[in-house]
């Protein structure tokens, strides 16, 4: 009976368990001050500094650590079986004092 008890017990700590992908919140987010980055645009250029502006906003998600992951670029197909020298970089990290939830 003792094992039946301690299993279920078992069980029910495995399902309470939240994992990060719960605490995750997707949308949209505004830049709250200028930022600047390096990026892979592919081709012959290769690599880039990109520069944001202040209230551009852009589709992402938190996942509450201490960047907020935005997509700078929609998929297509040359961005398919990377990594090769025409691969370009879809999302970003940006630290979230740069940016804000916009409902």
């Amino acid at each position: 009976m003792k094992n039946y008890i301690s299993f279920f017990i078992l069980i029910l700590g495995i399902i309470s368990c939240n994992s990060d992908e719960d605490k995750s919140l997707e949308g949209n987010f505004e830049f709250t001050s200028k930022y600047s980055a390096t990026v892979t645009v592919g081709g012959v250029v290769g690599i880039k500094e990109r520069f944001f502006e202040t209230g551009e906003v852009y589709k992402g998600s938190d996942r509450g650590k201490e960047t907020i992951r935005i997509r700078i670029a929609e998929h297509s197909q040359l961005n398919d079986n990377c990594p090769n020298s025409m691969c370009y970089q879809e999302f970003l990290d940006v630290p979230r004092v740069n940016l804000k939830f916009v409902k």
